[in-house]
């Protein structure tokens, strides 16, 4: 009642000095004092430059001395302890240093070589070491040579069940459309390295210099951005008359597309394709490559010998293709994640082991920390860890020295 006789006694002085902008407190006043006429005299409609009260006279309030909302933090202990060394260095005439960038260490981690080791600085960093990124290109990928995946999660998309277990979750990621073909002639300048999350090894983004046009491929080793790259997939081009022909140096240089029969003996080779119109199907991962034993230059027999990483020799066709080098980012191999998160935030579930299931989900399970004297099995009850999957009556001719006699002879 006081507030109210306070409220009342402020809308009078107003009213005796004539003032007709009201302050929001004699508005909710003459609100409860006379509600009838406070309903009776309600604008109908909202003027622009001001802030119209819907129980009061417009008043003259301007929108923009409205004070925005802000999220900015207060400074920390330790920016303030930061800011405070700076303006004494400044007082006494000394320019502070400046963090040089790319930086090699702090007091997360520190560069060894082509890693990030990182500190013990809680459990999860303990161990972890993964590749470093300077080199890459920071932002994302071309929009129209690419397209959203949609992720499964391991069920088939026709009954809905789990098909392939330990998948699910994930960032979300495009997938890039990579040029495996190399149909395209002529010379092309390597625009830019670029991460993808869909594989172990980089990609290059080309120009083709003649047409202007874009293409992804895999990023070769010892390929940098400014080098120029050809393809050469229909053949290597007479020389013009008057012109030498290529020489051996700039036909075998990293990166360029070539046929099998236009590669000279001993070659190192990655991208190769099984088919003479088909695209690059052997050594794409990361570090992997193969090297040319026959390049059946006379035509013959119309194939190649070629020996892949695991040491088997291949019959592949001569007019298949091949990209000279080896696939780069070779270091993939000593990456250690460190914590499940990060296997998370990759789309994989953890995997339960079968001794800790029940009899019922495995052949495991059961009992107490024991698998029985059981031979290793599948949850499904096939023998797995060293039973032999490959079917020997089938007549694989195109294998000339099978994985496991090449590594018997090494």
């Amino acid at each position: 009642m006081k507030l109210l006789v306070n409220m009342g006694s402020a809308l009078g002085q107003a009213m005796h000095h004539g003032v007709s902008h009201c302050p929001p407190s004699i508005g909710i006043a003459s609100r409860l004092l006379n509600p009838t006429a406070a309903l009776a005299n309600r604008p109908t409609a909202l003027s622009t430059p001001s802030i119209v009260s819907p129980w009061c006279s417009p008043c003259p309030f301007i929108a923009s001395q409205i004070r925005p909302k802000t999220y900015r933090k207060t400074d920390t202990k330790g920016r303030k302890r930061y800011l405070k060394a700076i303006t004494l260095l400044r007082e006494q005439g000394i320019e502070p240093v400046r963090r040089t960038f790319p930086e090699t260490e702090n007091r997360f981690w520190k560069i060894t070589g082509n890693m990030k080791v990182y500190k013990p600085v809680s459990p999860g960093c303990r161990h972890r070491r993964q590749l470093t990124r300077d080199h890459l290109w920071k932002g994302s990928c071309i929009h129209r040579l690419s397209f959203g995946k949609r992720s499964t999660g391991g069920r088939s998309t026709r009954t809905g069940s789990v098909t392939v277990r330990h998948r699910g979750g994930g960032h979300k990621r495009r997938v890039r459309l990579i040029d495996f073909m190399r149909t395209a002639p002529g010379p092309h300048e390597v625009v830019r390295l670029e991460y993808d999350p869909n594989r172990n090894c980089n990609l290059a983004l080309l120009r083709n210099m003649s047409t202007n046009e874009f293409s992804y491929i895999i990023h070769p080793k010892d390929v940098n951005v400014g080098d120029t790259i050809h393809s050469w997939r229909s053949g290597i081009p007479a020389p013009a008359p008057g012109e030498e022909p290529l020489s051996r140096a700039t036909m075998i240089k990293s990166g360029n597309c070539l046929r099998l029969r236009d590669l000279p003996i001993g070659t190192v080779v990655h991208n190769i394709g099984l088919k003479s119109d088909g695209p690059a199907q052997l050594c794409r991962s990361a570090g992997t490559s193969g090297q040319v034993l026959d390049n059946d230059a006379d035509g013959k027999t119309g194939f190649a010998h070629v020996r892949l990483k695991s040491k088997e020799v291949r019959l592949i066709p001569s007019e298949a293709c091949a990209t000279v080098g080896v696939v780069g980012n070779e270091d993939y191999k000593l990456i250690v994640w460190g914590k499940a998160g990060a296997s998370r935030r990759r789309g994989l579930r953890p995997s339960v082991r079968g001794i800790a299931q029940s009899p019922y989900d495995h052949p495991h399970g059961g009992g107490s920390k024991s698998k029985g004297n059981k031979h290793p099995r599948t949850p499904w009850g096939k023998k797995t860890k060293g039973w032999k999957t490959v079917r020997k009556l089938r007549k694989r001719w195109h294998i000339i020295t099978p994985k496991w006699k090449a590594k018997m002879s090494s």
